[in-house]
């Protein structure tokens, strides 16, 4: 009888082994990593110029008025030091309510509005060192004075037009990351600015005060600006303008973030690791992409301004819809800002299936409706919905519910929010070319993502550049990094994205 359960243990053992062998072979996480690996997506990172490449066994062919650097420390000076004593100081109480914050961010107009919206929230809310960390990289972007400064100037990425608004933010913020190991400014290029394809031409009825750089719609980098700006045309893709220096150096951005191992500025990586030692390199990557993107993205006062104009329903409609006891549909306000519980969830169609599997949206109500069944005593089936996918609009108006949940969750139907804005389910610069006037697309769109943060519980997937961009700016303009966001992707998916 042993000899038998022993013989029947070591079949099952060996049986179980072959699944394993089979699931690591043919799983679709080793595919998805295997295609990953393969090809970088293009939601990722711009590919770096063709022009530059540093290697160990070819002739570098640069402009002779062209030097080529990728070998450049950061010394740490006052500001380093005054950063250092910020972040250990105790966290402050917050200065206002919930809805006062969200308000503030449509009504921010200035760089020290948008210091003072982050400083006012609850630190606890908050990416660690978050408070401290905003205002060194603005201190760092604005001096005192700009004389004798060095510059760090950013021409447009090749291929630009190609690429989505969260992976031209993510490719500034490596750059924003050397200016500051390079004690540099970052300033744009004003000939040919990276993102250009998301601002509308001057020529085609664009504003000609800011061309066609992200100071349309953002907040400048900085106050200064450096001679190199204009006349850069395609030579390079950045270069650094250094003060009592005949030639400018052509920074290779590539070579630099792969022989210093990262794209956190040192004066950061230290901080953190005081605060958790084994904290891990990606973490580290995903912390500050997501601080360098709500620095670049803060808002000017022209784009606020209309972007509040929308909020309140000029131009742009703001719909409701939600089901009575009966089961009947009827329209519902929006309301202003978000109440407190609503859920988030952003779709991403379009041409992300080139990159990544998508997700069907009735894998986003299942994993909400989980989420509210769990937790019947702090949220409800209400959501706001965006996406790029008409058909998404158009199932979410016929979905009252999924699963029988009357009982066990906190309401039975789902009330529903949403934006009229134009919807093509295709890349972004064909949405772009089709609806008109491309900064004021443009705005519509970021208004989609303040108003996903205005929410409190957050259903998407980071494989989505869009939806990583949701999980940074929650956790910097507003204190909801705490709140839940809940995967419908693969649970690592906010790894692994650029070098």
């Amino acid at each position: 009888m042993l000899r038998l359960r022993q013989s029947r243990l070591v079949k099952i053992c060996a049986f179980g082994l072959l699944l394993g062998t089979i699931y690591g072979l043919f799983s679709p996480w080793k595919i998805i990593i295997e295609i990953r690996s393969a090809s970088a997506p293009p939601d990722i990172i711009p590919d770096p110029t063709p022009d530059i490449v540093i290697q160990d066994d070819i002739t570098i062919e640069t402009p002779e008025e062209f030097v080529v650097i990728d070998d450049i420390k950061q010394n740490f000076g006052p500001l380093e030091e005054s950063f250092q004593k910020l972040v250990r100081e105790p966290p402050k109480p917050p200065k206002r309510s919930r809805d006062e914050s969200i308000k503030l961010i449509y009504d921010s107009k200035s760089p020290d509005d948008w210091l003072d919206l982050v400083e006012g929230h609850d630190g606890h809310g908050l990416m660690a060192l978050t408070k401290a960390t905003q205002r060194y990289i603005y201190q760092k972007q604005n001096p005192s004075g700009c004389d004798g400064q060095k510059f760090l100037v950013l021409n447009k990425f090749p291929g630009d037009d190609a690429f989505g608004l969260g992976a031209i933010v993510q490719r500034i913020s490596d750059y924003l990351s050397i200016a500051i190991q390079t004690n540099s400014i970052l300033l744009y290029s004003e000939d040919s600015s990276p993102g250009e394809h998301f601002i509308q031409d001057p020529s085609d009825g664009g504003d000609e005060s800011c061309g066609r750089s992200f100071d349309c719609i953002f907040q400048k980098l900085s106050k200064c600006k450096s001679k190199s700006q204009k006349g850069m045309g395609s030579k390079a893709q950045s270069v650094f303008d250094m003060p009592g220096h005949d030639t400018t150096t052509v920074v290779d951005a590539e070579a630099y973030l792969q022989k210093h191992g990262t794209q956190v500025p040192p004066v950061f990586e230290a901080a953190l690791r005081s605060i958790q030692p084994d904290i891990t390199s990606e973490m580290l990557k995903y912390w500050w992409r997501a601080q360098a993107a709500a620095f670049i993205m803060r808002l000017n006062k022209k784009a606020s301004a209309r972007m509040k104009e929308l909020r309140l329903g000029t131009d742009t409609k703001q719909l409701g819809i939600q089901w009575d006891v009966d089961g009947q549909p009827q329209d519902v306000d929006f309301p202003f800002p978000m109440p407190e519980g609503t859920i988030s969830m952003h779709v991403r169609h379009g041409d992300k299936g080139s990159e990544m599997r998508l997700v069907p949206f009735n894998d986003y109500v299942v994993r909400a409706e989980k989420f509210t069944a769990e937790n019947p005593l702090g949220s409800w089936k209400r959501a706001f919905l965006s996406t790029e996918d008409p058909n998404v609009i158009e199932q979410m108006k016929s979905m009252a519910r999924l699963t029988p949940f009357s009982y066990s969750g906190s309401n039975a139907r789902w009330t529903w929010y949403w934006s009229g804005i134009p919807r093509l389910n295709t890349s972004p610069e064909t949405q772009l070319r089709e609806f008109g006037n491309r900064t004021d697309l443009t705005i519509k769109w970021l208004l989609q993502l303040v108003m996903a943060i205005e929410c409190d519980v957050f259903v998407g997937t980071r494989g989505s550049g869009w939806n990583r961009l949701i999980d940074s700016l929650r956790c910097v303009w507003l204190p909801s990094c705490k709140q839940p966001f809940l995967e419908v992707g693969f649970e690592t998916d906010w790894a692994g994205y650029g070098p």
